[in-house]
């Protein structure tokens, strides 16, 4: 693949021979990440923020452009918010109550652990189709 730019959607996490419109043909996102040494590297840092969160609007596409909190009652507090809840000011370990007085149409999702966990071993069983040393 030398040479050629490699594609990679952080959202899907496909690898995509080309993307003509800015957008991965698998899932729509526009976040893309390419280089020409994407299967080259040999460190890379995978930014798990706002993890629960991003794979909860990974499974539910209308949500992509809602504020999403992932966190319990309101007497819990906020296991994660993407990055649109945080223009609002919704922080991790915020308590809902607070949460949901800053951003009150945010949409409240509860936590399913067990579905999270699969994502993160989906997510390092790709790590270690790149690399042994994860």
């Amino acid at each position: 693949m030398t040479g050629q730019t490699s594609i990679l959607c952080r959202d899907c996490l496909a690898l995509p021979e080309s993307a003509p419109d800015g957008r991965c043909p698998q899932c729509g996102s526009p976040r893309l990440a390419s280089h020409p040494e994407l299967h080259e590297l040999s460190i890379a840092h995978i930014d798990c923020d706002a993890f629960y969160a991003s794979v909860e609007k990974r499974d539910n596409p209308d949500l992509a452009n809602r504020p999403v909190i992932v966190g319990g009652g309101r007497r819990g507090v906020v296991a994660a918010a993407c990055y649109v809840a945080r223009v609002y000011g919704v922080r991790s370990a915020m308590p809902m109550f607070k949460a949901l007085q800053a951003c009150p149409d945010a949409v409240v999702i509860r936590p399913d652990m067990a579905k999270y966990s699969a994502v993160g071993r989906q997510l390092r069983e790709m790590m270690l189709r790149a690399t042994p040393l994860v």
